[in-house]
């Protein structure tokens, strides 16, 4: 019943702070990236928001729990790279360039509406996937705590995030996300540390671990060995992880999810500032998430489905109100990210493909209905997830990764190349999008659906990020350089005079010394409860 009264609660803290906020609404800018104004804080909570979902607090979270909670610290160091480096390479010039989306930031740079239409394309099946797969993890801890049938939790859940994205924006979105933040990171925090207790204490819990007769070498570099070792050999596990924590690094940089965060910030130095809160938050909540997963297994070892490993423990292993803290952390994180998604896919369709679409038929002149249409397109994606998500089969883990690797592929070359050079044209930018996306699309399916197993260092995504880079290479060939492209380039490279504000530069000092000192923590962590019991 706690659980049931503590889930009631997150959904109408969620609602009011909805209702709320959409007063303040007045115009797009408000809508689409909160007024351009938020401070670091807010940047920063909601960068670790749109990346926190149910996918990391189910999806990977099982992952660990089966065996391979180190394969994940393997690659997790790579993929938070991702921060700085997307900041530093395209996230400080995707927000120079004042676009309302991550798609007309392509069509500003490449002068043409047709490419900013692909990209918003790109935009709503992609990120329609990982929708899916954020629904569909709540569903299940909604049924789960609860008691609620399927299509009574999906109802519960779809109206929520729905109701909340069409009345505030990213507005709301950029508030309530930073609050969740706060919940989730005491929920992966504060409960992890509870288990870890509870199986007396962290050195102790770690050599239990060691000694898992279910999990064999479950605490080795490479996972889980033995029958139940559904990952391969250590090699292909080896080559997996560092696959993943590169595509993930390219996700983290470039992804709409996480590079759309930059355009809300006040000033260059907050997005600075947001991309080192966000790596040295994740650092933490992982070194928590991925260990504490596999020591739920000390206390029960067969929960199935993997994915409900947290809301079993919180259930179980956790004092009432840390349990609530943990159950509402979840729930929060998943609110949140599905938010996050709706508005990037309704924001997509309203600013980036509906007007191209209209523009190819001279007899329907585009319209302009500012948010009103806006929330009409959102209304229409949120139907659409609904329906599909009601018959596609659980699948939160898997849907998640797929979706992460379309953008890795079809959007990171362009993105940095983009910014990086002038001689990457629309066409061959153009291509690259289509060929990356399709290319992995095409070998996920015949993987999935096809029965075709391939080779481990045939990676689909390393595959389709090669495929873009050659298809951008080929369209590059004999194709002029547009003047207004090559300004548009010269004009982001120009360094805004507020970032020369000594004020500025010192406070941004201060995020590098927090953000080293927290991974210099994790690393010390890791050093006296992991590597030296081993030794």
């Amino acid at each position: 019943m706690i659980f049931s009264l503590a889930i009631l609660g997150s959904f109408l803290l969620y609602l009011v702070i909805g209702a709320v906020v959409s007063r303040t609404i007045k115009n797009k800018d408000d809508y689409y990236v909160s007024g351009r104004n938020a401070p670091t804080v807010l940047v920063g909570g909601t960068l670790v928001a749109s990346f926190l979902s149910t996918v990391s607090f189910m999806g990977e979270l099982g992952f660990s729990y089966d065996g391979y909670a180190t394969v994940m610290l393997v690659l997790t160091p790579i993929n938070i790279c991702g921060y700085v480096i997307g900041v530093a390479l395209f996230g400080r010039y995707l927000r120079r360039s004042q676009a309302l989306t991550v798609p007309e930031f392509f069509g500003l740079r490449f002068n043409s509406k047709g490419i900013q239409a692909i990209a918003g394309l790109t935009v709503i099946i992609g990120i329609g996937f990982y929708l899916i797969a954020v629904t569909q993890g709540l569903m299940l801890i909604i049924g789960q705590l609860t008691g609620l049938n399927e299509w009574q939790s999906l109802l519960l859940v779809w109206a929520g995030y729905t109701i909340f994205t069409m009345m505030s924006g990213a507005r709301g979105i950029l508030i309530n996300d930073t609050i969740m933040y706060f919940f989730f990171t005491a929920a992966a925090v504060g409960g992890m540390s509870w288990i870890f207790y509870r199986a007396g204490g962290p050195s102790a819990a770690v050599e239990k671990m060691w000694s898992l007769p279910d999990r064999p070498d479950a605490l080795t570099w490479h996972g889980l060995t033995g029958p139940d070792a559904y990952m391969g050999s250590p090699l292909q596990v080896f080559i997996y992880a560092i696959t993943l924590g590169i595509v993930w690094m390219l996700v983290v940089a470039i992804s709409p999810w996480q590079s759309s965060r930059y355009l809300m910030a006040k000033n260059e130095h907050v997005s600075l500032r947001s991309g080192l809160m966000a790596t040295a938050s994740l650092a933490l909540i992982y070194v928590f998430l991925t260990f504490g997963g596999l020591a739920i297994s000390l206390f029960n070892p067969g929960i199935e489905p993997s994915e409900v490993a947290f809301i079993w423990a919180a259930q179980n292993l956790m004092p009432p109100v840390l349990g609530v803290i943990a159950v509402t952390g979840i729930v929060a994180a998943g609110l949140s990210s599905a938010a996050a998604f709706l508005s990037l896919i309704g924001f997509s369709l309203d600013n980036d493909v509906m007007p191209w679409i209209a523009s190819r038929r001279p007899a329907v002149q585009p319209k302009h209905g500012g948010i009103r249409l806006t929330r009409i397109a959102m209304a229409s994606v949120a139907v659409a997830v609904l329906l599909i998500t009601l018959v596609a089969p659980p699948a939160v883990l898997t849907i998640g990764y797929f979706a992460a690797t379309l953008f890795a592929a079809s959007w990171g070359p362009v993105a940095l190349w983009s910014i990086q050079s002038s001689k990457i044209t629309r066409r061959g930018a153009t291509w690259g999008i289509i060929v990356g996306f399709l290319a992995v699309g095409f070998l996920e399916g015949i993987q999935k659906f096809g029965g075709i197993t391939l080779p481990t260092l045939a990676n689909p995504v390393l595959l389709g990020i090669s495929a873009s880079i050659i298809a951008i290479i080929l369209g590059n060939v004999g194709q002029p350089h547009d003047p207004k492209v090559v300004a548009f380039l010269h004009s982001l490279r120009e360094v805004p005079p507020e970032n020369k504000s000594r004020l500025e530069t010192r406070r941004t000092g201060i995020w590098v010394i927090v953000t080293v000192a927290t991974l210099i923590l994790c690393s010390a962590l890791m050093l006296v409860f992991y590597a030296l019991p081993t030794f």
